[in-house]
């Protein structure tokens, strides 16, 4: 890595590419540097270059991986793009930085790091609910044995009225799935990861469309719907393009035993925006948000309450510190965080819960 910077092309001009990896990347400026952005919309990649001080700017990506020859691709894109474009990036010697979820099912994610062993390059898909303080404190604790046998866990991230009004994650054809995709994905993530990565062998969904579909005309953010920053053109909305569900719910079974109760919703008639983490052992229990730690200190029930270090508050800093993790396991000081057997067992949990769904009732994963 001593000399020159490593050229980073971003393909995508979306919210999360202005909010998420731009500065990402830009934080760890003394290595990298990003050169070209691309979007089919040149208009919005010009408004992303000309207030992030990107030279190049791209309508078409495939133009921009081969005149650009980069060292990294973000690929900031839908999840139905992941696959051509990963591959593609591999294909002239790129490492690959991706959004989640890696892909629209377990299928394409299997080619995709198949395409990037071909290539000798690196695959990471940013599951950045695992880069905080709070979750690095957790996966100490699990590591440690202080929770004994991990049994039991549960994780929801609920929206009052949190639609995404802004890009496409409400099309079917461009994101596959909606909450289940956009904010289960990082629950599922993150606590397989802490419980040491159990297979998914079963699982149990439903999935709802109740309020995506309709125009109740209500007055709500961009905040509120996960864009608190980086919305620089926002796509016109209409409700008659709602292709995927507003609510998902499921129960996986894991190898050895344990299970896991999963909720999600961009709508709901709930209070407020609500979400939790809770993993149960033998030994303790683990919530989250603050972060608790329940277990008998001799005769005495006792919770321990960490001291986390306190992140800096920006919009998705998980995004800043996955790219230091990514430049510095690309110059071999760390091994990688986000391992390619963990992302294809939650694409096959995800999947098997959409197919439950549609099949109504559980099925096992192969």
């Amino acid at each position: 890595m001593a000399g020159a910077k490593l050229k980073v092309g971003v393909i995508g001009a979306g919210m999360i590419a202005n909010a998420g990896h731009i500065p990402g990347w830009k934080n760890v400026s003394e290595h990298v540097e990003v050169v070209a952005v691309a979007n089919p919309n040149k208009a919005k990649a010009q408004l992303t270059a000309d207030s992030e001080g990107i030279a190049q700017v791209y309508d078409d990506w495939r133009q921009m991986l081969a005149e650009v020859e980069p060292d990294i691709v973000s690929v900031c894109t839908p999840n139905a793009f992941h696959r051509e474009q990963a591959i593609a990036a591999f294909e002239v010697g790129a490492h690959v930085f991706c959004e989640k979820p890696i892909a629209t099912c377990y299928e394409d994610a299997v080619a995709m790091y198949a395409a990037a062993e071909a290539a000798d390059r690196r695959l990471f898909v940013t599951q950045t609910a695992r880069f905080s303080s709070a979750s690095m404190a957790a996966w100490e604790i699990a590591r440690s044995g202080q929770l004994g046998e991990m049994y039991y866990a549960e994780c929801f991230f609920m929206r009052r009225r949190g639609i995404p009004t802004w890009g496409r994650f409400h099309m079917k054809e461009h994101s596959a799935s909606g909450p289940l995709y956009d904010l289960g994905v990082h629950m599922v993530d993150k606590i397989l990861w802490l419980m040491g990565s159990p297979k998914v062998i079963a699982a149990s969904g439903a999935t709802y469309t109740k309020f995506g579909n309709r125009d109740e005309g209500l007055a709500t953010s961009l905040a509120e719907s996960g864009a608190p920053a980086g919305v620089l053109a926002p796509r016109p909305y209409s409700h008659e393009e709602f292709t995927v569900e507003d609510m998902a719910a499921g129960f996986l079974r894991l190898e050895g035993g344990a299970t896991m109760a999963v909720k999600t919703s961009w709508a709901a008639n709930i209070p407020e925006n609500m979400g939790g983490n809770m993993i149960l052992g033998t030994e303790g229990g683990l919530n989250f948000d603050p972060l608790v730690l329940s277990k008998n200190v001799g005769s005495y029930q006792a919770n321990v309450n960490p001291r986390v270090p306190q992140d800096l508050d920006v919009p998705f800093y998980g995004h800043w510190l996955a790219a230091e993790h990514f430049v510095r396991m690309l110059q071999g000081e760390e091994e990688e965080i986000v391992k390619k057997e963990e992302v294809l067992n939650v694409m096959r949990a995800l999947d098997a819960l959409h197919r439950s769904a549609e099949e109504g009732c559980e099925v096992r994963v192969d």
